[in-house]
């Protein structure tokens, strides 16, 4: 019996010993947890939507993106005041044209006034949102025009002599458009349009039309010694 009750005694002097170790808070300096986000290669970072095919190679596009911001464009139009439509940048292939304006030049072409959705300065540049606000009476359309086929010649009418070569050319001017910007803003960029189909006309040269080189010269009389 004594034996047993000393072996109690202890079991309980040795638990009472090592509770407090078990208990108590020990400070650890450790780092905290980080758990790892997503890792993205940067190329997929922001992918740009598909463009169109009927927009590629162009300054302009007239498909809607499906991501298109016009919900945006109305309340940022909603107490604003009447804001100027595309302004055109006259250049010399309008005050310098020439000819009857009734005169038929055979080039046949597609006129369509259509709102832009998207715009850039250069073909190769990324597309800017143009601003359009329906339900605040800002719509920015435009009138286009452009060739149906760019290798007919024209002014067949007019019986031209062999030497004036005649071919449809699409024109180009320049326009200003209001656009939304990378800091949820708007600024004007310029944009090369599609404004009209006209006729031109190169002069063949007699060495090119009778299959002579133009390298050839007049040969020279010789100098009197």
């Amino acid at each position: 019996m004594a034996i047993a009750l000393a072996i109690f005694i202890v079991s309980v002097a040795s638990l009472q010993m090592t509770t407090p170790a078990v208990t108590k808070n020990v400070a650890v300096d450790t780092p905290p947890i980080v758990f790892p986000g997503p890792v993205e290669p940067n190329d997929l970072k922001k992918v740009k939507p598909e463009e169109p095919e009927e927009c590629k190679g162009k300054t302009y596009c007239l498909v809607r993106p499906a991501d298109f911001p016009e919900d945006e464009f109305n309340e940022m139009f909603k107490d604003a005041n009447i804001v100027p439509q595309p302004s055109l940048v006259l250049d010399n292939m309008l005050t310098n044209r020439q000819g009857d304006p009734e005169e038929t030049d055979d080039c046949d072409s597609d006129v369509e006034y259509r709102p832009l959705y998207q715009v850039r300065g250069k073909r190769d540049d990324d597309w800017s949102y143009v601003v359009q606000a329906p339900k605040q009476n800002f719509v920015q359309r435009v009138r286009l025009e452009t060739c149906k086929n760019t290798e007919a010649s024209c002014f067949n009418a007019l019986h031209l002599t062999s030497d004036i070569k005649t071919s449809c050319k699409q024109k180009y001017n320049k326009w200003e458009v209001l656009v939304k910007n990378d800091k949820n803003d708007t600024k004007t960029i310029t944009v090369e349009l599609p404004v009209c189909c006209s006729c031109v006309y190169k002069t063949t040269s007699f060495q090119n039309r009778f299959g002579i080189d133009k390298k050839m010269t007049t040969a020279k009389t010789p100098a009197k010694g």
